[in-house]
């Protein structure tokens, strides 16, 4: 046997170990990019290859849909549009007309208990951007706006709208669809919790933890295992809520049928969607507003896939609604 043909067979066993490094590499490699948005994180867990320019795009994408819905933004649409004159016909984007349009057939499921017009008591807590407390705000119209054909709308009150319980859904979905153009097939999208999948990991299912509300650290109480796609949305009360002068607890969501914040045992309330996760976030904090048993009825009868995490005493319990099988 002479040398060269040693040499030839040494190499050709070294290319094909290299060759199954890589593939076996490559079969399991995850790649992840993050970034800050709405005040909260986003993040970008794929098998796909993430380039520079795919980040880029990203950033882009949620700038632009702050630059439509961000009350904390002042010179965003939705500002400009708290900002405008009562009775007035105003020209709005296609994309707020959208997000507002689901938001009012929402009110009406959720009869009242999802209202997207609750910004002034929302930013008098703490809970929204700096607002002067000597204006005089009107909150008394049943219809407190109008959307109109063409993408108009006239607001019959002086109100605030937040959209906090809805625009980090529609983000997560316009990023979804954005990931998708660009040829990334199996993904996890998150911004500050509001989070969809798409694909598998690997062939895998992907595994999306609930929180503990009980635990500071990340530590999921319930997993949910899920391909191809699935968005999930949670609303909760357990770090989102102040301290009052009185040493009350003030928590972030409103109940818009007495204007106040809630006041219940309920720690958090996830609902899943097959279908958007502007909707599963719009839904969550409706439900979370209703409580659990009259939100679990509601999500029955609408077919809305729901768990709510309470606590009673010293122990959690579940409630879940018809439609949760995970």
């Amino acid at each position: 046997m002479n040398r060269s043909f040693i040499s030839k067979s040494l190499a050709l066993i070294i290319g094909v170990i290299c060759i199954s490094i890589a593939y076996n590499h490559n079969k399991n490699v995850i790649y992840e990019t993050n970034g800050s948005i709405y005040g909260t994180y986003w993040k970008l867990i794929s098998t796909d290859y993430i380039s520079d320019n795919l980040r880029k795009d990203i950033k882009e994408e949620l700038l632009r849909i702050d630059n439509i819905a961000s009350n904390y933004n002042n010179f965003s649409e939705l500002s400009l549009i708290n900002n405008a004159q009562i009775h007035k016909r105003l020209k709005i984007s296609k994309e707020l007309y959208e997000i507002l349009l689901f938001a009012e057939q929402l009110n009406k499921i959720s009869m009242g208990y999802y209202d997207v017009t609750v910004g002034l008591t929302v930013s008098k807590n703490g809970f929204g951007p700096p607002i002067d407390l000597n204006q005089t705000f009107i909150h008394k119209s049943i219809d407190r706006f109008k959307l109109l054909d063409g993408y108009y709308l006239i607001k019959y009150d002086n109100f605030l709208f937040d959209l906090s319980s809805i625009a980090k859904g529609y983000a997560v979905d316009k990023i979804h669809d954005l990931l998708i153009t660009k040829g990334i097939k199996n993904f996890l999208f998150d911004i500050g919790g509001e989070l969809i999948i798409n694909g598998s990991k690997h062939k895998q299912n992907w595994k999306i933890g609930i929180q503990n509300p009980l635990k500071n650290i990340n530590s999921p109480i319930i997993e949910i295992e899920a391909k191809n796609y699935l968005s999930v949305a949670t609303s909760g009360e357990y770090r989102n809520y102040k301290i009052n002068s009185d040493g009350k607890i003030v928590t972030h969501t409103v109940n818009p049928i007495i204007n106040e914040h809630i006041n219940n045992d309920v720690l958090s309330v996830s609902v899943t969607s097959y279908s958007s996760n502007m909707k599963a976030d719009a839904w969550a904090t409706a439900l979370n507003a209703l409580g659990p048993e009259l939100g679990l009825s509601i999500a029955n009868e609408h077919e809305i896939s729901v768990i709510y995490i309470i606590k009673l005493k010293d122990e959690i319990i579940f409630k879940k609604s018809n439609w949760w099988i995970f």
